[in-house]
């Protein structure tokens, strides 16, 4: 059975700003649509599977690569918490702000 998906209010935030990134720099929102359908289809097979992803530095939080971005989630015997979302270009400070 797959697991119910709650986004953070922070990883909502860094998804609405990569989406609008790409809004801005192509002028259209083909692209955005095409990525957040892509996270949305592999964060339906990450709810199934939930150990897929690899295990970071911090035990509780995993991370999935979705295309270039880097997915941090953790979960329950019944919710996959999305804790981060970003591109894997970002520098390594914030990247690591999310394992916190």
């Amino acid at each position: 059975m797959a697991l119910q998906i709650i986004w953070t209010a922070a990883a909502k935030e860094h998804l609405n700003e990569i989406l609008f990134y790409w809004y801005q720099r192509n002028g259209t929102k083909y692209f955005s649509r095409k990525l957040y359908k892509t996270i949305k289809n592999a964060l339906k097979i990450l709810a199934k599977y939930p150990e897929s992803g690899k295990k970071s530095e911090n035990s509780e939080i995993r991370v999935k690569i979705i295309k270039d971005y880097y997915f941090f989630y953790k979960f329950d015997s019944s919710h996959l918490f999305v804790v981060g979302f970003c591109d894997m270009r970002r520098d390594t400070e914030f990247i690591g702000t999310l394992l916190t």
